[in-house]
């Protein structure tokens, strides 16, 4: 992931955004900040668990059944970020 949405870097931008970046935008923002602060596989996991909760919140203010969409959106990108997200952060 970039600064610029969420979704893989490889993606342009702009599709990115009209594709992920709809709803955890920010979250995605603020995640990628800390992926470019690096650190070790400690502070990798940190960044991962508060961008995961991030989405959780922004899921708990979504009403009726966009709710259960979002929550699946927010697992899969928890999902995806753990699983490949190694290659994106800036370890050291």
């Amino acid at each position: 992931m970039s600064g610029a949405a969420c979704g893989p870097e490889w993606m342009p931008a702009t599709i990115r955004r009209k594709l992920f970046g709809w709803f955890f935008e920010a979250s995605c923002i603020k995640h990628d900040d800390g992926y470019r602060e690096g650190g070790n596989e400690a502070r990798r996991l940190a960044c991962d668990w508060k961008f995961f909760r991030a989405m959780l919140r922004d899921t708990a203010r979504t009403k009726g059944l966009m709710v259960v969409p979002k929550f699946g959106i927010a697992v899969s990108f928890f999902l995806a970020v753990r699983l490949g997200g190694w290659g994106s952060f800036k370890y050291g």
